[in-house]
């Protein structure tokens, strides 16, 4: 039975890609791509991060990878406060929760990430996380895992880290945890997930919750 649930935040807890992708457009337009598929275009940022495509984009947009992610940064903060966690949310944190289990945050985001849970309600469902203020190494590299780890001594074999990238499944898998991927749009791309889930309520029956 697994105890301990290390939660990634965009697109896991919290349906902020709506508003992250919202923000990458109008940066792409504000450097001359008019023309942008957006759903090509989250399936990219979801396979990889937003911080590669546009490192990746930047000399085709004339400009700097420093640049284009400080102009899309500024955007997305104004934009992603508004967004909410999935509607299961709420009750998968409670259950683990009363069931004895404990909640932990790994999320790239900064401290706006303990912004959205505490409007949201849900911030003292966590006993601890890792946001970027922290400077440890991004996912798929497993510091910021570890870091979660040791300092809370947590049991590895009933320890599981839950994303909806494979990024946040391999992260998991190379700090010797379990490798958890939210299918949540369908995209099947963490065939070495250790536990797919279609659903964040499938999560329950494993934290006996």
């Amino acid at each position: 039975m697994l105890v301990n649930a290390i939660w990634d935040l965009d697109g896991t807890l919290f349906d902020t890609y709506p508003e992250m992708l919202a923000a990458l457009v109008k940066t792409l337009h504000h450097y001359g791509q008019a023309n942008v598929d957006e759903e090509q275009l989250l399936k990219t940022v979801k396979r990889g991060s937003i911080t590669e495509t546009l490192t990746q984009l930047a000399p085709q947009l004339e400009t700097t990878p420093e640049r284009v992610l400080s102009h899309f940064h500024t955007l997305e903060r104004q934009q992603v406060m508004i967004a909410q966690p999935y509607p299961e949310v709420p009750g998968v944190l409670r259950a683990i929760h009363d069931a004895g289990g404990i909640n932990l945050l790994m999320t790239h985001r900064d401290h706006s990430a303990w912004a959205l849970l505490r409007q949201a309600g849900l911030q003292d469902l966590f006993l601890d996380g890792v946001t970027s203020d922290l400077g440890l190494p991004r996912k798929p590299a497993p510091d910021a895992v570890l870091h979660l780890v040791h300092a809370h001594q947590l049991n590895p074999e009933r320890t599981a880290m839950i994303g909806d990238r494979k990024l946040d499944v391999i992260a998991g898998q190379n700090a010797g945890v379990l490798g958890v991927y939210f299918n949540v749009d369908g995209l099947n791309d963490a065939p070495m997930a250790d536990v797919q889930v279609n659903h964040l309520t499938e999560l329950l029956p494993l934290f006996n919750a």
